[in-house]
Formats: C-alpha cells, structure tokens, sequence
C-alpha cells in the first residue's frame, strides 16, 4: 500500500499498515517494537515532516530555511523509497524527476496538503503550545496524530515571514526528535532485517538534521531578543 493513499487514514486513526513477511513468521520479541508499529509511526512521522517542509519551501524567504526544507523533502522521499523497496509499497514516492525544484520538490510543494477529517478548519493554538502539550497520550510523550494535524494545519495557515520560520523550524525539530526515537528504536531491536538497515541508515541524517535545525533555532532566538 502506497503510503499517500493511506495519509489521511492514518493521520486520524492509530491502524497498522500491513505487516512484512518477517513480522507473520515470526512472534515480535519482547521489548522490540513491533513491525506493523514502526511502519506505521515511520510513515506517519515522515509524512508529517515531508508536508511541514513543502509549505515551508513555498513560503520562507530565509534562504537557510528554505535549502533545509528542500532537503528534507529529498531525505522523506528516499527513506519513504527504501520503506517501500522492503515491504512492496508500491510505486516509489515521488517518481518522475530529479530532486529540485522542478523535480521532485517542485512537484511535491505544489501539491496540497491532505490533513485529517476537519481538523484542517479546527482553532488551533500556537505551534508551541501544540508541542509542549506533551504526547497526548502516545508512547514517549510523542504528539499525538491529532496534534500533528492541527500542526500542519497552523502552519499551511500562516503567512511566511520570521514568525512563520521559527513555527516551522519547532515543529520540523519536535519532528526529527521523534523520528530518532521512531528509528532507532527498530534499528536496535527490530524484528525485519532489512527494515533495520533502513531505520540504521535513517539516523545520521536525522542527527544532522536535528543539529542543524538546533542552530537555527538558536540563530532565530537570538535575533528576536536582539
């Protein structure tokens, strides 16, 4: 199952995707996170992650912001690829065209959002205050698919500019810490094999990504209170 067809799905219910072959052979040990569980907190978090930075390509005006968003589209595209490659989701995300504007991020920031149910129209608060609300109830305090959507849905809302940039940058940041818990999780204790070296092979670039999303965060604190 491709995972755009089941976006909005997910996004509003906690239903596992199909399990891989390994994960019906085989009981899950105790303590590992369970196949259907990763897959499905991996597509959801990616999506999440992959959405928030295509509105934020097509909105900011901070260079920096606007080159870390095109990579992030690049980095969900592939990992959702390698996903996909294991447990034969289908046509690969983003097929057609190169990375760049044009290609695969051109086509993906033109393309709309699809958030859950209503929650699009819903009064949300800040960002912020979505993220500190702690995890709704979710494993690790993670927010919540609900959240998540009244997320994307304040953002796609919002007019770009340095408050918009900072929301994003939050946001995308509370994403990756949740994708290094999501993958690293599976990629020490994971029951697929190949699912593993995917879920390994994520983590240096969330890393980065969470240290580069760190410093701007920082920069933009900095010139707020200056």
């Amino acid at each position: 199952m491709h995972r755009r067809d089941v976006l909005v799905s997910m996004l509003s219910a906690t239903a596992a995707l199909a399990v891989t072959r390994t994960a019906v052979a085989q009981p899950t040990p105790a303590g590992a996170m369970p196949t259907p569980v990763y897959l499905a907190m991996a597509t959801k978090g990616g999506l999440f992650l992959e959405n928030t930075a295509r509105d934020a390509f097509a909105k900011t005006g901070n260079p920096r912001v606007k080159r870390f968003a095109r990579a992030e589209v690049t980095e969900q595209v592939n990992l959702a690829n390698k996903i996909d490659a294991v447990t034969g989701g289908g046509m690969p995300v983003g097929a057609g065209g190169p990375p760049g504007p044009g290609g695969v991020v051109g086509g993906l920031v033109a393309a709309p959002f699809a958030i859950a149910g209503g929650v699009a129209g819903a009064a949300v608060g800040t960002v912020g205050g979505v993220l500190g609300a702690g995890g709704g109830g979710t494993p690790g305090g993670m927010t919540s698919d609900e959240q998540k959507a009244q997320i994307l849905a304040q953002l796609s809302g919002m007019q770009g500019g340095p408050q918009y940039d900072a929301a994003f940058v939050n946001a995308s940041l509370q994403g990756h810490r949740e994708a290094l818990m999501i993958h690293g999780s599976y990629a020490q204790s994971g029951e697929d094999p190949a699912l593993r070296r995917v879920a390994r092979g994520a983590i240096p670039l969330i890393n980065l990504h969470i240290s580069q999303l760190s410093q701007m965060q920082r920069m933009m604190g900095a010139a707020a209170e200056g």
